[in-house]
């Protein structure tokens, strides 16, 4: 496989069982390793789609593949996550973006069962909404302090944040593809 795009890919999936044993290592800087393969498993998601259209590499597989990865690395980071905090403020968040995303795949399922023609484009509030879930993840997983700002607070917030702009993106996509899902 000589496409780029399609080996970060794979990559940000081979990452998900590396951050899982890092999450629940007991050394002293494990959470921080596990923080930074997350980061470097989330530019992947950015790199993969920009080395494919720099390349004009653009495949089916990658199309099919990618939005798959994105999903297995932000649902497990958050189930890893629920396991250590079981706040409303958190969970809710949390079963909002879960929820969506298994919504998103029942209507990219429906259109496709219909043999649609309409294509759930990615949006740039989806994008913006990527953005404040990786961020947020991050802080997150690193959960230490970083120069007096309480980054797991600040994790919880820019959450709670995605979630709101997860609820915009699901009904957009609702919007777009309504006529064609209700046949």
């Amino acid at each position: 496989m000589n496409n780029i795009a399609n080996i970060l890919t794979i990559l940000r999936i081979l990452f998900i069982p590396l951050i899982i044993y890092l999450f629940f290592s007991t050394s002293d800087y494990s959470r921080l390793f596990a923080a930074l393969v997350f980061l470097f498993a989330s530019l992947t998601d950015y790199f993969d789609g920009y080395f494919a259209r720099l390349m004009k590499q653009q495949t089916n597989f990658g199309e099919f593949l990618d939005p798959i990865a994105d999903k297995m690395l932000v649902i497990t980071m958050l189930v890893l996550l629920v396991s250590e905090n079981n706040d409303i403020l958190f969970v809710l968040p949390v079963i909002i973006i879960v929820s969506r995303e298994f919504l998103i795949i029942a209507i990219r399922q429906r259109l496709a069962e219909i043999n649609s023609n309409h294509k759930l484009k990615v949006m740039f509030i989806s994008k913006i909404k990527t953005g404040f879930q990786l961020t947020s993840l991050f802080f997150l997983l690193y959960k230490d302090s970083i120069f007096g700002l309480n980054s797991y607070s600040f994790g919880v917030y820019l959450l709670q944040i995605a979630s709101i702009l997860t609820i915009i993106s699901f009904i957009y996509y609702v919007r777009m593809s309504w006529s064609a899902i209700i046949k």
